[in-house]
């Protein structure tokens, strides 16, 4: 299990090199922060979380506490494909409702809020959360596995699509117009997650699919917005000092300066 974490860190880097090229090629949205400050903070956070799982990873195997897939996939006679399809889509859709989450309970949104301060989304911005954040979801979404039973490497494929796609919804670069509306109907593209890190609540509070689109229609959270109008971030973490890395660490732990998430 733990030399599957080196997969995820290839792929980490060859999506990042990818949508950099994309952004540098086509970049959609000028810049407000410093290039170079904002990756260091970014990837710093990003090398940080990937020590934590990497940990986390291997202490579930020292322990041996990963359960034999016996779930609800076990019950069935299916070929892999299905198997990876089917695990695919529940994980996605807990990945939703997780995400959901992290905007309407309090304790969850003092968390999360340290991904939504970036100003900035470019694909380093697919690692801007802090590390207690990281841990919960993994711990959570390990959980929520045991129903359904997906293999191991049926969950690390999940969690290599889910890494890709969250770098392409951040990518700062548009997908032709002929096209966007059609791939966004299936996939979040980054037209669709960009109205999610819109400084409006309205707007923050949708679109809070992770790889499928499909499932903020369903739950009534789909939300459009014009995208030269969309302005990235909180408002109430614009000055520089809280956005650092050491007050991204401190985050969760200090008085929230926004309203209150609303239930």
């Amino acid at each position: 299990m733990a030399g599957l974490i080196s997969y995820r860190g290839a792929a980490f880097w060859i999506g990042l090199a990818l949508f950099s090229i994309l952004e540098h090629r086509i970049p959609f949205r000028s810049r407000t922060d410093p290039a170079l400050r904002h990756a260091s903070v970014n990837l710093t956070l990003a090398a940080v979380n990937g020590g934590l799982l990497f940990l986390l990873v291997v202490g579930v195997e020292r322990w041996g506490v990963v359960p034999p897939p016996t779930g609800l996939l076990s019950l069935f006679d299916i070929g892999p494909a299905w198997r990876l399809a089917a695990s695919i889509l529940y994980l996605d859709g807990v990945t939703y409702l997780f995400h959901a989450a992290y905007h309407r309970l309090p304790w969850l949104w003092r968390l999360h809020r340290v991904h939504h301060t970036d100003r900035d989304l470019d694909a380093t911005s697919a690692s801007r959360f802090h590390a207690g954040e990281v841990v919960l979801s993994a711990t959570l979404r390990f959980i929520m596995a045991i129903p359904l039973g997906p293999s191991v490497a049926e969950v690390e494929i999940f969690a290599l699509l889910l890494l890709f796609s969250a770098q392409f919804q951040h990518a700062n670069f548009r997908l032709p117009a002929v096209i966007e509306p059609a791939v966004r109907a299936i996939f979040v593209t980054p037209d669709m997650h960009r109205v999610h890190h819109s400084e409006q609540p309205a707007e923050t509070r949708a679109n809070f699919s992770a790889i499928f689109s499909f499932w903020d229609r369903l739950f009534g959270t789909y939300r459009m917005a014009p995208q030269t109008e969309i302005v990235i971030g909180l408002p109430e973490y614009r000055d520089r000092a809280s956005r650092t890395l050491i007050g991204l660490l401190r985050m969760p732990f200090t008085r929230s300066r926004e309203p209150a998430p609303r239930l």
